[in-house]
């Protein structure tokens, strides 16, 4: 009996296109799964934390982070950007709603996130990486939706008449420094309140 080995499945098949659209979906699941493993390690422990042990905690082989991340600086910048993604994502479902105070539930959040992740974003800035010229698209995009939400509040006489969506970002910008300087980025509660009096700054002022 003759035993014949199964044709080799063309390029443009469809099969070939459903096994290439499966590995790139696996793909891009390790890749998450690598970043937010990336993310709560280097936030618990600092940024001594190996690329090896990082695949090892997300469960994916050595090969697979370094072939995403070459290097350390390149993780940390994914990183970033991956949270930059995620903040614009919920600033896009904050602008779908209706509530007129939004604004400041983005901005804790961006301080909570910020602080959460001071230590990255301190080695980015060490190695002279701005996110800003890094990933535009999405740094526009989150600065957009400030603007949005900031001026929703305003109509609705929530926030000072005065204020700007780029002095809100320096202010966020700032917040980082301080809950650092505090050294309270280590602790959700004390990071907050420092965000909350930073924020109070925006407010109408008491007549």
């Amino acid at each position: 009996m003759s035993h014949q080995l199964p044709e080799p499945i063309p390029a443009e098949s469809p099969a070939a296109h459903g096994t290439a659209r499966a590995l790139r979906a696996d793909a891009r699941r390790n890749r998450e799964r690598v970043l937010r493993t990336a993310q709560q390690l280097f936030a618990q422990e600092g940024l001594g934390v190996s690329l090896d042990e990082i695949a090892r905690r997300a469960g994916v082989g050595p090969g697979t982070v370094h072939r995403h991340f070459p290097s350390k600086e390149a993780l940390y910048l994914a990183v970033s950007i991956d949270q930059l993604e995620r903040l614009v994502a919920e600033a896009a479902a904050l602008a779908a709603g209706g509530d007129p105070a939004a604004v400041f539930t983005l901005l804790s959040r961006m301080m909570a996130d910020g602080a959460e992740n001071s230590t990255v974003k301190s080695a980015l800035t060490a190695a002279e990486f701005d996110l800003r010229t890094a990933a535009p698209e999405v740094a526009t995009d989150l600065t957009g939706y400030v603007t949005e939400l900031l001026d929703r509040a305003r109509t609705a006489g929530l926030v000072r008449d005065d204020v700007t969506a780029d002095e809100v970002m320096a202010l966020v910008a700032g917040a980082f420094a301080a809950i650092r300087h505090a050294d309270a980025h280590a602790d959700p509660a004390r990071a907050a309140r420092i965000g909350g009096i930073i924020l109070d700054g925006i407010r109408p002022r008491s007549r």
